[in-house]
């Protein structure tokens, strides 16, 4: 028997998570940051383009690789994701300046974690039923969330025991390792897989080769297979058809989510870049990589109960509860004036940011399907590449110049009040998608 029909629901979802939590080496960079700062004395520009440079990479290949996973299997694609984080850890432990680290961390390994990301996250959705698909997304995305838990104590330590470049090697290694060992369980369902079945009925519905026919629910009236589910508005019922990555860039939501994602992600990613940083500047305190652990916790938090909330209530609700709670939070952050409020506004960004990452996936599949996923979460995320773009290193630039970073505040509150009106307008779009009155 293959192993893709060995496998059942559970198995894919946990080495998923496993894959996530070895990807999430980016969420300590502030703490591998202040390292590059104060070991090799790098400015802030500096020590933040190799993270911004990341994400671009990592939308990038999780563009690429949806493309790929969607023909050619998932497997494929994080094996290539363990190859890549492997290599490009290795350039920056062996060759620790602003270019080769930019290009070995950035590129190379963003490439990897994008690829590695996608590809863990597509076929997790396919084996669960599709009222779980805000809890799946959650539930695997959470792994990057929590990985911070590791890494930060982990980073802190080899940082202070055997430095930048050796910290890199040991990174590379680790996850070059991990990565492909799980890799073997990454795979989509086998023809004849029924996924509202009970747990005992994970394996192929029958023996034929054809897929089984889609089980009517109740309240699910005219589904297609792939796109049966919640709504993203609360109490609606989703009945469009799988749709295309062409087709898709024709539809007025493709373009509200893209820019929603964009300028939603920009404050978190903002202070997850800087958080080690902020916590010494605002707060006097050198112990940032332990509250860096405790922000991982809320943005895993954060994108479990997301996703979870999601299903539940819909998805652009969610979203705007979420967009509010950050867009007051980034503009009391710069009176944060003590450990005590600095780690509050921290902790909220983080859980914000992880709840607003889990939602995403889940909203996209909602509107387009989960036949071309991958290929279509793949463009969408290009949007999370800009935001990378936008809040580190608008806070990097400010910071060098001022020597605080208030102003990047400002300008964040600013883009969750824009995203928060975006909203409200891709409700009116989905409305008129889905004839909801």
């Amino acid at each position: 028997m293959r192993r893709q029909e060995k496998l059942n629901k559970w198995t894919v979802l946990w080495s998923a998570i496993g894959i996530s939590i070895v990807l999430g080496l980016l969420y300590v960079w502030s703490v591998i940051s202040k390292g590059l700062q104060d070991e090799l004395g790098w400015t802030s520009t500096q020590a933040s383009m190799p993270y911004t440079v990341f994400t671009i990479s990592m939308a990038i290949g999780f563009f690429i690789s949806g493309r790929i996973q969607d023909r050619h299997g998932p497997r494929i694609c994080v094996t290539a994701a363990s190859i890549l984080m492997g290599i490009g850890l290795l350039v920056s432990g062996l060759f620790t300046t602003p270019a080769l680290v930019m290009i070995g961390f950035g590129i190379i390994n963003g490439f990897g974690v994008g690829s590695g990301n996608v590809s863990s996250l597509s076929p997790s959705l396919k084996w669960f039923p599709y009222s779980k698909k805000g809890m799946v997304s959650g539930a695997v995305l959470a792994g990057i969330g929590f990985s911070a838990v590791i890494y930060s104590p982990l980073s802190n330590y080899l940082l202070g025991a055997v430095g930048v470049s050796n910290s890199f090697l040991v990174f590379g290694a680790v996850a070059f390792a991990f990565i492909f060992v799980l890799s073997f369980n990454m795979y989509d369902p086998p023809l004849g897989y029924d996924r509202e079945a009970p747990d005992k009925g994970d394996g192929p519905a029958d023996k034929g080769d054809g897929p089984v026919s889609p089980v009517r629910r109740k309240g699910q009236t005219g589904l297609s297979p792939l796109s049966a589910g919640p709504s993203p508005l609360s109490g609606a019922t989703v009945t469009g058809e799988d749709v295309c990555t062409r087709d898709m860039l024709k539809t007025p939501n493709f373009y509200l989510l893209f820019v929603l994602f964009a300028i939603s992600s920009a404050s978190g990613l903002m202070i997850i870049g800087h958080a080690a940083k902020i916590v010494q500047v605002q707060a006097s305190w050198e112990g940032g990589f332990l509250l860096v652990i405790v922000l991982s916790i809320f943005n895993t938090l954060g994108r479990f109960l997301g996703g979870m909330i999601s299903d539940k209530v819909g998805r652009t609700k969610t979203l705007i509860i979420i967009l509010s709670i950050q867009a007051v939070n980034m503009l009391l952050f710069g009176l944060y004036g003590n450990l005590a409020t600095v780690a509050i506004g921290i902790l909220a960004a983080g859980f914000c940011y992880g709840s607003i990452f889990s939602v995403m996936p889940a909203l996209t599949s909602d509107l387009y399907g989960l036949k071309n996923f991958g290929a279509n979460y793949g463009t969408v995320f290009l949007a999370w590449g800009i935001g990378g773009i936008i809040g580190p290193m608008t806070a990097a630039r400010i910071f060098d110049s001022t020597g605080a970073y208030n102003t990047s505040y400002l300008i964040a509150c600013a883009l969750s009040v824009a995203a928060i009106f975006i909203v409200f307008a891709m409700r009116k779009e989905i409305r008129k998608q889905f004839k909801v009155k």
